[in-house]
């Protein structure tokens, strides 16, 4: 997996006092053309964080003088490392060490001997969150300068919600807690949004056969049927539409099953106003471009059509018709 924008690797640190660990997680990352860094001590493993910046952290639990949990506590508590992900693995496998671990503020949990397909699909999940939390900070610091360019408000007031414009997002809220979906559209609303909701999956499904859906709140756990068969059944209805997904329960199992069938975003409930109005306005982006891209393609191809129609007509006028490519 590549930065996006840029053609450069992830950069991987591992930490391990092990040497045979180290090699054997260099020879599972490098053929998926990462950068791995290699630390052999927790001392080492915290000045590669500080010095070499990676995008993920793959930290065993058991060191020698500076524990697993002391390391990810440290590099968590400071600013300049706090952002990066860390992921455990260990030789233990009680429920006790795995939540001390998340305690420390571990992001996922390994358990010895590691397999080669579960390791990539938790880096891979991983740097994806990693990717996403850098695109939402530039968006919350843009947000931040809009606020600070409009007229003051007094303390505690919003803006009165905007009207809906012609052409305005259509916006589809499914969750099945009444005060979460009035929550998820009154804030879409000020922002101008139209708002169509659904408690059941199976409304959603109506609604996007009926109504033409630029983005969706979709959340993990409904009444009728799982969140994540709802968002494969909309990829067939809406492809271009992004789905955002909610969850009140995060598990790395469920963030993953949504990143591998290509969801847009994945977050928390009760995150930010801020949040929810980056994501969707950052998914609405992704579905402009998706549309210009296919419009350039359907001028480029009625314009190929039209070519060859007078070409045809050449070929027809001087007797020499040129042959067909199939």
């Amino acid at each position: 997996m590549t930065k996006p924008g840029v053609d450069v690797p992830a950069r991987i640190l591992v930490v391990d006092d092990e040497p045979q660990n180290l090699e054997l997680m260099e020879a599972m990352l490098l053929p998926q053309a990462y950068e791995v860094l290699l630390a052999g001590t927790s001392e080492q493993g915290l000045a590669a964080a500080h010095d070499r910046k990676p995008d993920l952290i793959i930290l065993d639990l058991m060191m020698p003088r500076i524990s697993g949990f002391e390391v990810c506590a440290r590099l968590k508590t400071d600013p300049q490392t706090g952002g990066i992900p860390v992921l455990f693995v260990t030789a233990l496998t009680s429920v006790g060490d795995k939540e001390r671990a998340l305690a420390a503020g571990g992001d996922d949990f390994l358990t010895k001997p590691i397999q080669r397909a579960e390791l990539l699909a938790r880096v891979e999940a991983l740097l994806r969150v990693r990717h996403l939390n850098r695109d939402l900070d530039r968006a919350l610091a843009y947000l931040h300068e809009v606020a600070e360019a409009r007229p003051d408000q007094g303390p505690g007031e919003r803006p009165a919600p905007a009207a809906p414009e012609a052409g305005a997002a259509a916006i589809l809220v499914v969750d099945s807690d009444p005060a979460c979906r009035q929550l998820y559209a009154s804030l879409l609303r000020e922002v101008g949004g139209v708002i169509h909701e659904a408690e059941e999956g199976s409304a959603a499904l109506q609604i996007a056969q009926k109504v033409p859906i630029d983005v969706v709140l979709l959340d993990i756990v409904l009444p009728d049927m799982s969140g994540l068969d709802v968002m494969a059944k909309l990829g067939e209805l809406i492809p271009d539409s992004p789905v955002i997904m909610m969850t009140a329960h995060p598990t790395s199992e469920g963030a993953m099953a949504a990143l591998r069938l290509g969801v847009f975003d994945f977050f928390v409930k009760d995150v930010k106003d801020e949040i929810i109005l980056a994501a969707v306005s950052r998914a609405l982006e992704r579905r402009r471009h998706a549309i210009r891209t296919r419009r350039l393609i359907q001028q480029a191809e009625a314009k190929a059509r039209e070519l060859l129609a007078v070409l045809r007509e050449q070929a027809e006028e001087s007797g020499s018709m040129p042959p067909m490519r199939q």
